[in-house]
């Protein structure tokens, strides 16, 4: 199914978006006119149509968006790659008190493409081990998923 195009999130991929997942964040540099990408897990599919994520508040990201408020995230989902890119990004500060210095954004579903190639499917979704103090992840991790649900 490579190259299928959709304006929403179905089911199963709302779900993949739903649990902190490996993501690429990919944003542009107008500057250098070439795209940035970073590797982030604070993301989350609010509904078919509005995804969330949090960054380093000190990030080059922030600029990025403040320049070109599009974002293309990639990741993985029954058994397939994805490109979701999102429009209409705007800044958003939480209620909740944030124990580090992040900027939270949410952007508007533009298209989601299957990317993975003819005949191939993903077997396992990449899983993120934490290198520092397990149950502190933990805690920052389900914090920083309640504020990005709320």
């Amino acid at each position: 199914m490579a190259n299928k195009m959709e304006h929403r999130l179905n089911l199963k991929q709302l779900e993949a978006l739903s649990d902190l997942p490996l993501v690429f964040l990919i944003t542009h540099d107008q500057s250098k006119s070439w795209p940035i990408t970073h590797a982030i897990s604070w993301v989350y599919a609010k509904d078919e149509q509005t995804v969330r994520f949090a960054i380093e508040a000190d990030s080059h990201i922030v600029k990025t968006l403040a320049e070109h408020p599009v974002f293309t995230l990639i990741f993985f989902a029954d058994q397939s790659a994805y490109s979701l890119t999102c429009t209409e990004v705007k800044r958003w500060d939480p209620a909740a008190e944030v124990p580090l210095k992040l900027a939270f954004y949410e952007g508007m579903v533009e298209e989601v493409r299957d990317i993975l190639f003819y005949g191939a499917a993903v077997s396992n979704r990449p899983r993120i081990e934490k290198t520092y103090d397990e149950t502190a992840a933990l805690r920052l991790d389900q914090q920083m998923h309640a504020i990005l649900k709320a």
